[in-house]
C-alpha cells in the first residue's frame, strides 16, 4: 500500500480501526448478499480479518464456520474476543494454506500490500482454497475512481500505481487494478463474476473518502 503503511502500524491501531471502519453500511449490505448465497454451516475464510467485525462476527452469528487470518497479532486477538466460535491466527495471505477447502473467502480491503503479480497470484490461491462452486468476496478500490493520470497506468490500462491516499492520518501510495482488470484476472484464475456493487463510504477520523468496489465471484473451474 505504501512504505509507511505496514503490519506494525496496523498492530498499533487495534480498536481505533474498528471505530473508523466498522460502521460501513455498504459492507453490511454486501455481507447480507453473500449470506443469501451460502448453504447452512458453510466454511468461510476471512482474509485480513482485522477486529473480526463485521465480517467474521456476522458470519458466525448466522451459523457458519469461520476461520480468520491477519498479519497483525493485536487484530487477531480482537477477532478471537469478538468471535469466540471462530479460529483465528496470525498469517501472511501469500504464504497461508487453509486446513480445509472453503465454501467462501472474504477479502475486505486487505489487498493493498500486493503488486499486480501478487494480485494475480492471490486469485490463483483462492481457487486452490475453495471447493467447487465456492465464492470469493472482495472489497477493494477500482483504480479509475482515484483519477490516476495516464502515466500511472500499466501499458494495458488494467492497473495503476503511485496514487496518493490518506489512511488514518498516514499518507500512502496505492497500486490498484481497474474494475475491468479485476474481472480479467479473476476469469483467468477460474472464476466468473456473480455480481459487482459500487458504494461510497466516508470513514470516521483522518481518512480519505472511499469508493468501494465489491465483487462476488464463483469458482467455475
Amino acid at each position: 500500500m505504501a512504505t509507511d503503511i505496514n503490519p506494525v502500524l496496523f498492530d498499533s491501531m487495534g480498536a481505533d480501526y474498528e471505530k473508523a471502519f466498522g460502521h460501513d453500511p455498504g459492507l453490511h449490505k454486501f455481507i447480507e448478499k453473500v449470506l443469501a448465497l451460502l448453504s447452512p454451516g458453510s466454511k468461510v475464510l476471512d482474509v485480513g480479518c482485522g477486529t473480526g467485525k463485521p465480517v467474521s462476527s456476522t458470519l458466525a452469528l448466522n451459523g457458519h464456520k469461520v476461520t480468520g487470518i491477519d498479519i497483525s497479532p493485536s487484530m487477531v486477538e480482537l477477532s478471537r474476543k469478538a468471535v469466540p466460535s471462530g479460529e483465528f491466527e496470525v498469517a501472511d495471505m501469500t504464504k497461508y494454506v487453509p486446513k480445509d477447502k472453503m465454501n467462501a473467502i472474504f477479502n475486505i480491503l486487505c489487498l493493498f500490500w500486493l503488486d499486480r503479480k501478487g494480485m494475480e497470484d492471490q486469485c490463483k490461491r483462492w481457487n486452490e482454497w475453495l471447493l467447487p462452486g465456492g465464492l470469493v468476496c472482495i472489497c477493494t478500490f477500482g483504480a479509475e475512481d482515484l483519477n490516476p493520470t495516464k502515466e500511472m497506468y500499466d501499458e494495458d490500462g488494467l492497473c495503476a500505481s503511485g496514487m496518493e491516499f490518506l489512511f488514518m492520518g498516514h499518507k500512502a501510495q496505492l497500486l490498484l487494478m481497474t474494475k475491468e482488470g479485476w474481472k480479467r484476472i479473476l476469469e483467468a484464475a477460474g472464476f466468473e463474476i456473480v455480481e459487482t456493487i459500487e458504494d461510497y463510504f466516508q470513514p470516521k477520523g483522518d481518512t480519505q473518502e472511499e469508493f468501494h468496489h465489491f465483487i462476488i465471484a464463483r469458482k467455475v473451474r
